[in-house]
């Protein structure tokens, strides 16, 4: 089979310069001096040394490199492209700083044009030539698969059916599917390389940023790079319970998972999950599996509190924050020349907007996603490409101009987005309308055959057609569109259409009842409490799924509620509170605690029901069986100020004094079939815990010493057989190093954008 051939005319000058030097330096392991653009002295890179580049060559001495890049496809190097290069390379061979010069070009070299260059550069007094044209450059990048996990863009300027073996293409499915078209887009960048030492370091990473600023980007970046290059299954979660089915501890595995605490705002229910996988997570990346979350920034800041660092502080310890502004210019240059070289606007936009677009790259609104808009005419039909204030308002004011674009759709348009919405993001194709769907689209005055016909339409712009593993469907092009399509119902003549047809999983995540303070929520006016209580009542799913819409019934009462609708929903039916008398176990993980402390905090749980659950949180914890509420402020607000220092009093004096019961009650439930550091757990975030609460009490530090030691102990008698870890995780990372810094204020990054593009 031929080898594989990479579209490097399509790069980009300055992105082919990076490849050549990452070339050298990880491939042929040179340490290469790169320069300025605009005081590089016939020099794009150097290095002094020995190197054998074939066993018929022993190169040494004073290395100069030069990179020439072309634009257009099939072109093979003429020797007059060379002619401003030669007199610089005469001048260094005479002051002994050349000789051997090395010219590395994506562009072809036939025999007689390498024959008629080494006469030349000889003939100057270079000792020696050595031309590395497009043949060879292709083969190298085929081989290396460290190459183009350093350089990711690779993957989207080659067939990857030919670059990835079978089973590793396989594995990348759902990468690919995520990247859609953005894998011709990508640009190695710090946080990339921070985040994949973390990963490296860790085995976790948790990608925070502000909405657009490339976290799936980064994070498909580092799978696609695992599939590749280690041959590691990616296996992309919807939620972090899904790991229970999918996480296999005898098989290399890279867990994906976007949103992790919430799409557009935190929901508690997803921390809750976190709070029973826990154990689960911490086990398989002692196993030797790695995961890569991302979240919206101000979604982690708020779910924080409700996570257990004590359990698993790797989800502390391993943030990367993906700021825009930590971009270096290069980078975003880079970014934006990339998004419109590929993009679908025309050439002569191109050309009008080409001298404002080194002052576009460096405005503090700049992100990759807005970059990615730019190149889409969808979204540039009001921009005055005449002028470079409104270029950068582009960049300044980027919700307007969503919203213009959203408020200027067609009705079938916008009921095609509605269908995305209320199905969660993902809307199966071919389209089966359910009931709910099809009200929506005669709300909205639309069409089964209108909307999908505007889904066409608006493919690569606002939606994708994605492949899951359940076949095929569309999702929005990124979460912002999520933002935005609900900024279109918070209408009142909108608002009521949105609860009658919204899937009741999605309706519950947007909205609140009442203004509780979640930011980016659907404030529900009380006009319409009764519509939201008619749907809260509908019949729960059976099975498994049925424990999970209950929770997340109980997560919105208990999290998105006013005192004055919860007064509705318990005036509903009196006997729900009755069904909350006793706590549940375990403490942080089950939903109903949560609600008691809110009813407790409204005045509407009453006093002698709220005495019998503090008691029970009391024991719970003097026992040993769960002390959660120790620490959880939620279930300590349930308990009177006297009853907080009586549960201080008592754990220093009772639980500390007797250690052994505690570990009994403890792991009494233990069966031998599961991970023994499962049952101990509780106790875990008790030694977390206990100096916290405890500060500068030598009795209870020595108690809480001799308390991890004894659980030490007890899991290491289970023989329990714990997965081999040999070599952790390997996989390897980019350091900053490996992307050359080649700032200039020289030639421009864009010079070449429109160069052999096709089109106008």
């Amino acid at each position: 089979m031929a080898s594989p051939t990479f579209a490097l005319e399509e790069m980009g000058w300055r992105a082919f310069q990076q490849l050549c030097h990452t070339i050298l330096r990880e491939v042929l392991d040179q340490t290469v001096v790169s320069f300025l653009d605009n005081n590089d002295g016939g020099r794009d890179g150097a290095f002094s040394g020995r190197w054998i580049p074939t066993t018929a060559t022993d190169l040494q001495g004073e290395f100069v490199v030069q990179c020439k890049h072309s634009a257009r496809a099939g072109h093979n190097l003429e020797r007059s492209e060379l002619d401003e290069e030669f007199p610089k390379a005469a001048r260094l061979a005479s002051e002994g700083r050349c000789d051997v010069y090395v010219l590395m070009t994506n562009a072809g070299v036939t025999g007689n044009t390498d024959a008629t260059l080494r006469r030349e550069l000889t003939s100057l007094g270079v000792k020696h030539a050595l031309i590395l044209g497009s043949t060879w450059i292709n083969q190298t990048i085929a081989e290396s698969s460290r190459l183009r996990r350093l350089v990711p863009r690779l993957y989207g300027l080659g067939d990857l059916t030919q670059i990835l073996d079978a089973r590793a293409y396989r594995q990348a499915r759902a990468v690919l599917d995520a990247m859609r078209t953005d894998l011709a887009k990508l640009v190695l960048t710090g946080t990339y390389s921070r985040a994949a030492k973390a990963l490296e370091d860790n085995g976790f990473v948790l990608l925070l940023g502000a909405p657009a600023t490339g976290k799936t980007t980064i994070a498909a970046q580092l799978a696609l790079g695992a599939a590749d290059d280690f041959d590691t299954a990616v296996v992309k979660l919807d939620t972090i319970a899904d790991l229970q089915n999918r996480w296999n501890p005898d098989e290399r595995q890279l867990f994906w998972l976007d949103d992790a605490f919430g799409a557009t705002q935190f929901d508690r229910s997803l921390a809750r999950l976190w709070t029973i996988a826990t154990p689960r997570v911490a086990a398989a990346v002692y196993a030797g599996g790695v995961f890569v979350l991302t979240s919206r920034d101000y979604v982690f800041h708020a779910a924080r509190e409700h996570l257990k660092p004590g359990a698993f502080p790797l989800i502390n310890e391993s943030q990367i924050i993906v700021d825009a502004g930590d971009l270096t210019l290069d980078e975003r240059r880079q970014i934006l020349y990339n998004h419109l070289r590929h993009g679908r606007q025309s050439n002569s936009f191109l050309r009008t907007i080409q001298p404002h677009l080194e002052l576009a790259a460096s405005d503090v609104g700049f992100t990759p996603e807005l970059a990615r808009r730019l190149a889409d005419p969808l979204f540039t039909k009001k921009l005055d490409l005449g002028s470079e204030s409104a270029v950068l308002s582009f960049f300044d004011r980027p919700a307007e101009f969503l919203h213009d674009v959203m408020s200027g759709l067609d009705r079938d348009a916008r009921a095609a987005l509605g269908l995305i919405f209320i199905n969660h993001n993902w809307l199966p194709s071919p389209i089966n309308l359910a009931d709910r769907d099809q009200d929506l689209l005669n709300r909205l005055g639309s069409h089964l055959g209108g909307a999908t016909d505007a889904l066409a339409a608006l493919a690569g712009s606002l939606v994708q057609n994605v492949k899951r593993d359940d076949g095929h469907g569309w999702v929005f092009s990124h979460p912002t569109m999520v933002d935005a399509y609900a900024d279109l119902l918070r209408t009142p003549e909108l608002l009521h259409q949105l609860i009658a047809g919204c899937p009741l999983d999605v309706l519950l995540r947007e909205i609140t009842c009442g203004d509780v303070g979640l930011k980016g929520s659907l404030v529900i006016p009380t006009t319409l409490y009764d519509s939201v209580l008619e749907r809260l009542n509908e019949p729960l799913p059976e099975g498994d799924g049925g424990w999970q819409a209950r929770s997340l019934r109980t997560t919105f009462l208990s999290t998105r509620c006013d005192r004055q609708f919860l007064g509705r929903w318990l005036a509903e039916d009196p006997a729900r509170l009755h069904r909350l008398e006793e706590p549940g176990l375990m403490l942080e993980g089950d939903s109903d605690n949560e609600l008691v402390a809110r009813l407790n905090e409204f005045g509407l749980y009453p006093d002698d029901l709220r005495v019998e659950f503090a008691r029970s949180l009391i024991d719970y914890c003097l026992t040993g069986e769960d002390p959660a509420v120790l620490w959880n402020g939620k279930l300590r607000s349930v308990l009177t100020g006297d009853e907080k220092e009586e549960l201080r009093a008592r754990v220093r004096d009772e639980l500390l004094s007797n250690l052994p019961a505690a570990i009994q009650k403890c792991t009494e439930w233990w069966s031998s079939d599961r991970n023994p550091e499962e049952a101990v757990q509780p106790l875990r975030d008790l030694v977390y815990h206990l100096p916290r609460e405890f500060p500068e009490d030598a009795f209870v530090a020595r108690a809480t010493k001799k308390l991890d030691s004894m659980l030490d102990d007890w899991v290491a008698r289970q023989d329990y057989e714990e997965a081999d870890v040999g070599g952790h995780h390997g996989l390897g990372h980019a350091d900053a190093g490996d992307q050359a810094e080649l700032v200039g204020s020289g030639r421009s990054v864009f010079d070449d954008l429109v160069v052999g593009r096709g089109g106008d």
